[in-house]
Parts: structure tokens; sequence; C-alpha cells
């Protein structure tokens, strides 16, 4: 089976999307569904802060700039999930080949049933790079003007390139009495509320766990939703049980062997 690529998107910095990108891949590898996450904001990286990877010496950027083998820069991860992270280095920055990153996203199709690519976000060569790898784009949207305004941007040079959208998710919800509602956005785009998440502190506590806060807590109401639209695009029936599930305890985050897993 080839991989389906969701990239996700934003028009606008600090949205979630990298938030989204960890525990939407956490919730279809819990549902047994081969899933690799990429960190292809090649500008400022954030998956290897966020999971623990921040010192791992074989990342995206060296592989782009041809200084380390891709099964190097591959980590096991939560629920089994596998992560290609990016470095924080400037130096692994300037050295990176981005214009390669098709060919590395296509070496591993074959290997997986889900690839998600976290977009750099806004308009930029790294972002529409992204973009034009996606089989369907995922756009994360914060229910106020500035980030519809960066998702209407998003959604137009996307369609321009024919891309294929699955749908929205809307992020930080609840904050505000004046928030834009969800239909409005949904009729603003054109595209399907996929899940709303509500503001919830627990998403910036399982940071300093450097975990998901799908894995770090699984009964929060951003978890349920996660495995909810996971269990959706997997074609899975799951029981609100199966949506709130406590997952085993998993061993720290090791290199992943591309050669040995490869089917």
């Amino acid at each position: 089976m080839t991989a389906i690529i969701f990239t996700i998107v934003s028009g606008k910095g600090g949205a979630g999307t990298s938030t989204a990108a960890i525990n939407l891949g956490a919730a279809l590898a819990g549902f047994a569904k081969r899933t690799l996450v990429i960190d292809a904001d090649i500008g400022m990286p954030t998956i290897g802060l966020m999971l623990g990877l921040e010192t791992s010496k074989a990342t995206i950027h060296e592989v782009l700039a041809g200084s380390a083998e891709l099964k190097d820069a591959i980590y096991d991860g939560p629920n089994n999930m596998h992560i290609i992270p990016g470095s924080i280095s400037l130096q692994s920055f300037v050295n990176a080949n981005v214009d390669i990153i098709g060919d590395i996203v296509e070496s591993v199709k074959e290997t997986y049933d889900y690839i998600i690519l976290d977009s750099a976000t806004g308009i930029n060569k790294n972002s529409l790079l992204a973009i034009s790898m996606a089989d369907e784009i995922i756009q994360l949207v914060n229910p106020d003007l500035i980030s519809l305004a960066g998702a209407m941007k998003i959604k137009a040079i996307s369609d321009n390139m024919g891309k294929q959208f699955r749908g929205v998710i809307l992020n930080r919800t609840g904050v505000t009495p004046n928030e834009i509602s969800g239909e409005k956005i949904e009729s603003t785009l054109g595209l399907k509320i996929l899940a709303s998440l509500p503001e919830d502190r627990h998403v910036k506590n399982s940071l300093a766990f450097k975990a998901p806060v799908l894995i770090k807590y699984p009964v929060s109401q951003v978890s349920v939703n996660f495995n909810r639209l996971g269990a959706e695009i997997a074609g899975i029936k799951a029981s609100e049980e199966m949506l709130s599930k406590v997952p085993e305890k998993k061993k720290k985050a090791r290199k992943f062997s591309l050669a040995k897993n490869k089917k």
C-alpha cells in the first residue's frame, strides 16, 4: 500500500500545526496504522523539541544536506509512530537542500499507510513545497479573523495547484465569546470542519513532558477529538471507550531501521 500524504498547513504562525501533526499521527498509529510524521518546516522546526528529539544527530536537515542517511533520521515515537525531526541548528538550515525533500518523501511512501507533513506557516517556498507533496491538505485554523484570512490565501493557492482538501481542524475554540463560528469558517473556506478542539491547558502541559497530549492526557476532550478524527480517516468504527483509551507505556524514542521494517 502506498501512503496517503497529509500536509497540515496554516496561514498564521502559532496556530498549532505541529501539535496537530503529532497528535493526529499518534492517533492513526494507535489504530495500528503505519504512520510517519515529518517536520517539513525547514526554517523553524519544532517536532523534535516537542518530542524530546532536539539533540538528535541525524535529522531531516542532515539528510537534505547529504551528511546523513535517511534511515538514521527516522525515530520511533509515541504509539509506535515514526518521526523525522528537524534540527534547530542554524548551520543545518543553511546546508539543507530543500529542493530534494520530495525525493525523501517519495522514497518512504511504500513503507507507510500515512505520512503527515508539518508544514511551515504562511506562504513561502517551504510551505508551497509541502503543499505540492500532499495527496490531501488539512487546514489548521483558529477562530479569529487573522487566521481565517491566512487560511483563505492558502486555500486559493492550493486550489490553483490542483490540490485536494480533507478539511479543517478548528483549534483553540472557546477562548473569547466573539470568536468566528464554525459555520462561518466552513462557508468561507468551502471546507468541512473535521475536528473542533477547545482551548485546553493539557495541551501546553503535555509539552513539558515532551509527549503528545493524546498520550499524556488521553481522556481530555482534545485527545478524544484527535482519536475520533484518526478513526474517521482510518475508516475504523471506534467506541467512545476506544477514543479515550489509555495507551500502554512506551520505551524512550530510539532510531528506527528503515531496512528492517520495509516491506
